[in-house]
């Protein structure tokens, strides 16, 4: 069998001059497969929801539609069951196989929640993890947990959920907070412990695609529990490792673990390296290997050799891996900087991302708003800098601050779940009303991205735009736009908002953007 994931590693400059120096190496890890909708594994699936008693009316009511929108997707292949979690953790429904019958009952099931009591996020897991115990071999066995309130019963803390995660696995575990009360710290370590996902959902409705997505990307992990590891050849030390990962040293060199590779996104990794060459050195930097499990459960590996050219004068850099490295670098500033802000030092954190924006700016070989992953990176850098800066009243910054950790860079491609097209169920469409885009007409796709940055599919070079401003999403016939933690906010017919359902009519006004909304 093919193995399926693919391993390049490049240094980040093809020569380098004999004697004492440093370098970098890129790691590329990149899925082999088709789209999610083709190359899905079946999954054995706990839903893991809410039910205390800040959930009760519409939030629960979202949620239990979003939980029928996953059932609707799955198969008879896969396997789903449904946890609650209020005071205590309990299984509403055991794990059962998606058939018409089993849909049936899954759907009685979820006509039975109800809100109680306090937040036991701990419980639910432990419970999730039970059940799944039972799941049978060739499942790719998941979590998806959904909340929107503080954990307070159990374990509570970031770092103690996130410990407890990292014992489940190989069990894949995403999270979805709503609203802006949950805790996201908590939930985005629970899904970074758990190698998945954190999605902000600011308005409930948008749970019915935040959760379909979060569901349906563990079946479409290519391989998991991958293990880098790095042999440093004679001459060569490894200094670092970015993102940061437990490390084993042995013999040859250093291990460690890097979690599941998605069908939708690819890892990258820099090695920052020490390097004492000979003249005579033969170029050879470091040996590289990643191993890991195919949804099979077959066990795959995949080698790449660094090597550079050795010789006297001026190093040669090599552009492509220059780039993933400050890549890598740049999402690493950006979690720096969100601890510096959950420490109470927000100007510090802007001025941590405005010195590695003028970095990168003075680099010749970078082009600013290229369309390029590492172009959108900077304009979300920009963007996460202003609003640390700024003073903005505690629920603005709130919603900031959640939508700037759930943003995802780099690799990541996006995905489809509801269908192979990108067309709404009903046509929708903004007109441009006041600024630059002022006459035109732009037809909206499922899941339209508007801002600067000139990956958006309305993209507007305005400094007053944020680099990923709003999104608007259909969702069945409706539609519903979001403020993506934009500095300068979204308002509809004059109203700021974080998110709303758009009727036909509504102006909507973004960074120095007028846009009516029709339908």
């Amino acid at each position: 069998m093919e193995t399926p994931f693919e391993l390049s590693a490049r240094c980040d400059h093809h020569g380098v001059a004999p004697g004492r120096g440093t370098a970098w190496i890129a790691i590329n890890i990149d899925p082999r497969g088709a789209a999610l909708e083709r190359a899905r594994a079946p999954l054995a699936l706990a839903l893991v929801v809410d039910t205390s008693g800040s959930m009760q009316g519409d939030p629960l009511a979202h949620a239990r539609a979003a939980c029928e929108v996953v059932v609707g997707l799955l198969g008879a292949q896969d396997q789903l069951a449904i946890v609650t979690f209020g005071t205590h953790a309990a299984l509403l429904h055991g794990l059962t196989p998606v058939d018409a019958a089993g849909r049936a009952t899954v759907g009685r099931a979820l006509a039975t929640l109800a809100t109680d009591g306090n937040t036991n996020l701990h419980g639910g897991l432990q419970v999730a993890a039970g059940v799944l115990a039972t799941a049978p071999a060739g499942l790719r066995r998941a979590i998806v947990l959904l909340s929107d309130g503080q954990p307070n019963v159990g374990l509570a803390t970031a770092p103690a959920l996130a410990e407890y995660v990292a014992t489940l696995r190989p069990i894949g575990v995403s999270t979805l907070g709503f609203g802006l009360h949950h805790d996201e710290r908590v939930l985005a370590a629970i899904a970074d412990a758990g190698s998945g996902r954190y999605a902000y959902v600011p308005d409930p409705l948008l749970a019915r695609v935040d959760l379909a997505r979060a569901a349906l990307a563990h079946g479409g992990i290519v391989a998991d529990s991958l293990e880098l590891s790095v042999e440093p050849a004679p001459g060569v030390e490894l200094l670092r490792v970015v993102p940061a990962a437990p490390m084993r040293v042995g013999r040859g060199g250093v291990t460690m673990a890097i979690g599941d590779v998605f069908v939708d996104e690819g890892r990258l990794y820099a090695l920052e390296l020490a390097l004492d060459l000979a003249p005579g050195h033969r170029g050879e930097l470091a040996r590289v290997t990643v191993r890991g499990r195919a949804a099979d459960g077959t066990a795959h590996a995949a080698h790449a050799t660094v090597t550079v050219d050795v010789r006297a004068g001026a190093p040669t850099i090599d552009p492509a891996a220059v780039r993933d490295v400050w890549i890598v670098q740049a999402e690493a500033a950006r979690r720096e900087a969100r601890a510096l802000v959950d420490r109470g030092a927000a100007p510090g954190a802007a001025a941590l991302l405005r010195q590695f924006v003028a970095a990168l700016d003075a680099q010749p070989w970078f082009v600013v708003n290229d369309g390029s992953p590492l172009a959108d990176l900077r304009e979300q850098l920009i963007d996460d800098a202003t609003n640390h800066a700024r003073a903005a009243d505690d629920l603005e910054a709130t919603h900031q601050r959640k939508a700037s950790r759930a943003a995802r860079h780099g690799k990541q491609q996006g995905t489809r779940v509801a269908s192979t097209s990108d067309r709404p169920d009903v046509p929708g469409w903004l007109i441009g009303v006041a600024g630059p885009l002022a006459g035109r007409r732009f037809d909206l796709d499922s899941d339209t991205l508007i801002g600067r940055s000139q990956s958006c599919a309305i993209a507007v070079p305005l400094a007053s735009l944020s680099g990923a401003h709003a999104r608007i999403v259909a969702i069945g016939p409706r539609f519903v736009i979001s403020d993506l933690g934009s500095t300068h906010g979204t308002t509809v017919n004059g109203a700021r908002i974080t998110s709303r359902e758009l009727c036909s009519g509504d102006e909507i006004a973004l960074g120095g953007l007028v846009l009516r909304f029709e339908q």
